[in-house]
């Protein structure tokens, strides 16, 4: 960076993204939105694409409640033209099908009908956005990820990309999963017009860039800043008021269940199974399984971007 371009980002008074649109393809329940929401204080979503009616409904109940942002939602990532959106949308997301990749399956790759890159990269084109963030399962990272890279640089991006775990940022679960950050090559990172949140660049161990991306692989990061940490609380004294743990505890851990079930014995605990048998528990167990945690997304998010910012 020259000396010029530091002190105009010195001279500004604050590092707040105000103008940052997003279109989210394959959107499921939210989950990579609601932590870009987390990552990008400026940020909004001004198109939905999902064609599963359980995700689908979920969208319009979260819009409904203000936690995701109102916009049109699209039913269907093969039918869904970028062009009218061209020019107007700075972030394209997708947590795109992860069957075709993931190790609970057949790993047929391009010849599973599932397989929706191809549709990914025809809206990427169509739309021609600042940034890309994508999520898929650890899985794609030894099954058609480096197409997706190869692919993402022809398009003109310089990519970024890592495993994460939600353990990383509080959970009770590991749910490791692959994520992809790609910025244009022909847009400056730091442009006067729209300096984004965490565009510059946040101390981060650990991590290790090779062949264009990063490869991350451990458990119980330390790395998170205050904005991300969890909030690891379960009790508390008698003269203070309750507040439920921002993630539950695992199921099989009774004694950390006793204190929050005292207060709220609404809460479900799926200690007896994830289903009972009844089909929308069914649905929400699907959504949840093939779900992202958005605090894990929030913090991939940042740190790969940060990977681009060491570049300058």
């Amino acid at each position: 960076m020259s000396d010029q371009q530091r002190t105009a980002c010195v001279a500004l008074p604050t590092f707040r993204n105000d103008i940052l649109n997003g279109i989210a393809l394959c959107a499921g329940v939210g989950g990579l939105e609601l932590g870009l929401h987390i990552a990008e204080p400026g940020y909004r979503t001004v198109c939905y694409v999902e064609r599963e009616a359980f995700a689908a409904a979920t969208l319009v109940a979260r819009m409904e409640d203000e936690a995701l942002d109102k916009a049109p939602l699209w039913s269907d990532v093969t039918t869904f033209d970028g062009q009218p959106w061209r020019g107007k949308v700075h972030i394209l997301t997708g947590g795109y099908p992860c069957q075709p990749f993931s190790l609970a399956g057949r790993r047929r790759g391009e010849n599973d009908p599932r397989h929706l890159w191809p549709q990914i990269k025809r809206i990427i084109g169509e739309l021609d956005p600042e940034w890309c963030f994508f999520e898929n399962v650890e899985g794609h990272m030894s099954l058609g990820a480096d197409t997706v890279f190869r692919e993402l640089r022809e398009l003109g991006f310089t990519v970024k990309a890592g495993l994460f775990s939600a353990l990383e940022t509080g959970a009770s679960q590991i749910r490791r999963r692959l994520f992809i950050v790609a910025h244009a090559d022909k847009v400056p990172i730091l442009h006067s017009d729209r300096v984004g949140a965490g565009e510059l660049p946040v101390q981060d161990e650990g991590r290790c860039l090779s062949g264009g991306f990063t490869i991350w692989d451990r458990q119980g990061g330390t790395a998170l800043d205050a904005d991300l940490a969890a909030d690891e609380s379960m009790r508390c004294s008698a003269d203070e008021a309750f507040q439920l743990p921002l993630f539950p505890p695992a199921p099989s851990q009774f004694e950390r269940w006793a204190p929050i079930l005292d207060v709220r014995p609404d809460l479900q605990p799926e200690l007896f199974g994830l289903d009972n048998g009844l089909a929308d528990r069914m649905d929400r167990s699907d959504a949840a399984g093939n779900g992202v945690v958005s605090l894990a997304a929030a913090y991939a998010w940042r740190t790969l971007k940060n990977a681009h910012l060491s570049l300058l």
